[in-house]
């Protein structure tokens, strides 16, 4: 399987039709521009939550201004309530004060109480919203969901240029490939296994379901079955082209898939014969119906009577070759209404053997010289027969005895069955859907879809999943396609459970399955070979170049955002802000309005900010000519002067107006070097000229006096 980063990803805006044409409009760039995204939006919304606590602040100091004279505390909550830049200082704060307030104002904690709830609820809630801003990003542990550009789309066709070579040479290998990829992906990510190297996150759906029946009655008739209860029967009910295989349309364009898989060992007493070719040479024939093969030669087909053949001597005379299982593929479609396709198949069963609307297939598994290490009773693995004995090195145990299987080639039918829907025609609709049926071919359902754009995503569909699955990976992979082969070593199989061919029936579907989703991306996206470009051709109408630029996968090379969860965030966020920059001047406008003037809860707002305070402050000092004393920035003339820092007592600063700081002085600090001399603002003087003294002041020892 590719990788995500190995496709063509489109980067813009498109509409995902999982979520609908409003929640599912989508944004898609690259990993690391959608990290600084989320990154500003973090940051955007931590500014939208300052600016909120401001429209929050001015409320409530609104509320608890009041001309009449109030203790200190409330002068402080006001100040707090104007200055605060953000809930997270207003929280501080206003534990603060209530901690220092306490004892020595009334009800501090009641006081405090409703701006401390509401400055704590802004910072619970904007910090959730910045974390969940991130949410925007359509994502999950498997990645982002993301369209593909379907530049290089391709679907398969059979030239009239290609060539017996070619197709030998060049396409099947090709295939065979990819059938073990997905057999990959099955073993991976359609089971438990978490040890494995690949990434399970390529398709919109990491696995598609399967509903199994362990206990179904026998697919074919007259006895052939080794069991009529204890079959497995394979359904993956209804998949919708779209939430499962990733095909981006809207509701009515969608199509509904539906394979069965149906397998039963089969008794070979009555349909078996040993061949004597030599003294020392036989084959084992088995005759569920007449078969086919091509005469290299003659370059025609000739029947047989017998459906399968295999030698008997590798046991006996070539023991040490062969020493891991091989398979052989007997297959009889069938099209629609049951038409056989004998041209296609390589073989003819006999008539209990024929499903009707079902393809067919006897698989015949060889043992060749694989031992088993144990006597097993699977009924597809049944060895019983001894195989002689294995010296135990390791302990004095008894010597290891081993088996042989009992069948040199053990067959298992199956029918496969495949099935599409329209669901967009009423459920009574007798031509909502096709009969199963075994081989697909959509121009033999005219009337599943009559729209002629229909009838192209049909036909696109079907190139991509309806052909006959079991076969193609049976031939292409052969024992590779065994989950039992992993328990071989060295030509001997380890213990095995007893239902171990079910687990094999079941690694097919998964691999039918995986082959299924695969085939719709390598659609969308062209082979990954040049040299099989052969076999393929581009979109030849507009509908087929609307499906290659639909198919969906998941990666984590890109990001995917939500646009309406991005225009929420930014016009919310915007319009608080904007609300937040505007409100004071608009509260001011509509006051000057009515009443012809600043009401006293304005006014004190504007007086409470830092600048403001600081005005009050030096100009009840008389220090400073100030204008501007109702915005937000108060200044002086020119070149005037405002007061010091009275340090006098440190644990007690006052401001003083400049004059009285230069007639003052103050003896050394204990903390300073003794005898060293400060002004007011704490400057030394120990190196100055001159001085305008007023005031006689020596240290306590008589050291010195000025």
């Amino acid at each position: 399987m590719q990788t995500s980063s190995e496709y063509e990803v489109y980067l813009g805006q498109w509409i995902n039709w999982s979520r609908g044409p409003v929640l599912g409009a989508t944004l898609t760039m690259t990993r690391s521009n959608g990290n600084l995204l989320i990154g500003f939006l973090a940051f955007f919304v931590a500014v939208v939550g300052a600016r909120f606590w401001r429209i929050t602040a001015l409320l409530l100091h609104f509320q608890n201004s009041t001309d009449q004279a109030s203790d200190g505390l409330h002068h402080q909550r006001q100040a707090v309530l104007r200055n605060a830049s953000n809930p997270d200082e207003g929280v501080i704060t206003l534990l603060d004060l209530m901690l220092s307030w306490r004892g020595a104002a009334s009800r501090p904690f009641r006081r405090l109480l409703l701006p401390l709830i509401v400055s704590s609820c802004c910072v619970a809630a904007f910090t959730l919203a910045g974390g969940f801003s991130s949410s925007v990003q359509f994502s999950d542990d498997l990645g982002s969901e993301v369209l593909l550009t379907g530049k290089n789309c391709a679907m398969s066709y059979f030239p009239d240029t290609g060539t017996t070579r070619d197709y030998e040479a060049l396409y099947y290998p090709y295939l065979a490939k990819q059938k073990g990829s997905a057999a990959n992906y099955a073993s991976q990510c359609y089971t438990n296994n978490t040890g494995g190297i690949l990434k399970c996150g390529t398709f919109v759906q990491q696995r598609l379901p399967v509903k199994a029946n362990y206990e179904a009655d026998c697919p074919f008739k007259g006895g052939l079955c080794k069991t009529n209860s204890s079959n497995i029967h394979l359904d993956t009910g209804y998949l919708d082209s779209h939430a499962h295989f990733g095909l981006n349309t809207p509701p009515e364009q969608r199509i509904l898939f539906r394979k069965t898989l149906h397998c039963a060992p089969l008794f070979t007493e009555g349909h078996k014969q040993v061949f004597n070719v030599s003294r020392d040479k036989s084959y084992t024939r088995y005759y569920y119906g007449d078969s086919t093969d091509f005469n290299l030669t003659s370059r025609e087909l000739y029947q047989r009577n017998y459906t399968y053949q295999y030698t008997n001597d590798l046991r006996e005379h070539n023991p040490s070759q062969m020493s891991g299982y091989t398979m052989g593929v007997q297959a009889y479609f069938k099209g629609a209404n049951n038409t056989p396709m004998t041209d296609e198949s390589n073989f003819v069963p006999i008539p209990e053997l024929d499903v009707p609307n079902a393809n067919t297939y006897v698989v015949f598994r060889s043992g060749n010289s694989v031992r088993f290490a144990e006597k097993t009773d699977d009924l597809w693995y049944q060895a019983t027969t001894p195989a002689g004995v294995r010296v135990n090195l390791n302990s004095a145990a008894d010597d290891i005895k081993e088996y042989w299987m009992d069948e040199v080639a053990s067959p298992l039918g199956c029918a496969e069955q495949i099935q599409f829907c329209n669901p967009n025609l009423p459920e009574d609709d007798e031509a909502r859907c096709t009969p199963m049926t075994g081989v697909f071919d959509d121009e033999d359902y005219p009337e599943l879809f009559k729209d002629p754009d229909a009838k192209v995503r049909f036909a696109y569909i079907v190139q991509a999943i309806g052909q006959p699955g079991l076969s193609g990976l049976l031939l292409n992979l052969g024992a590779q396609s065994l989950t039992s082969r992993y328990g071989v070593t060295q030509g001997l199989q380890g213990p095995m459970p007893g239902n171990q061919w079910k687990k094999d029936v079941e690694h097919w579907m998964s691999t039918i399955m995986t082959a299924d989703q695969a085939s719709f991306v390598s659609q969308a996206t062209g082979p990954t070979d040049p040299a099989v470009k052969l076999f393929y051709r581009g979109p030849e109408n507009e509908s087929e170049q609307r499906l290659c630029q639909s198919q969906k996968i998941l990666s984590n090379e890109y990001a995917s955002f939500s646009i309406l969860g991005l225009v929420l965030i930014l016009a919310i966020g915007g319009l608080i802000v904007t609300i937040s920059m505007s409100l004071e001047a608009v509260l001011a406008c509509i006051s000057r309005r009515l009443y012809g003037q600043m009401t006293y809860a304005q006014l004190e707002w504007c007086t409470n900010e830092t600048l403001q305070l600081q005005r009050l402050v030096q100009e009840e000092l008389g220090l400073g000519t100030w204008k501007n004393a109702t915005g937000s920035v108060p200044i002086t003339l020119p070149g005037e002067q405002l007061g010091l820092l009275d340090l006098r007592d440190r644990e007690h600063p006052r401001i003083c107006r400049p004059e009285a700081a230069k007639r003052d002085f103050t003896g050394h600090n204990d903390n300073d070097e003794k005898g060293v001399r400060y002004r007011l603002d704490g400057i030394s003087i120990d190196d100055e000229e001159k001085f305008d003294l007023k005031t006689i002041l020596s240290d306590s020892s008589g050291d010195w006096k000025i």
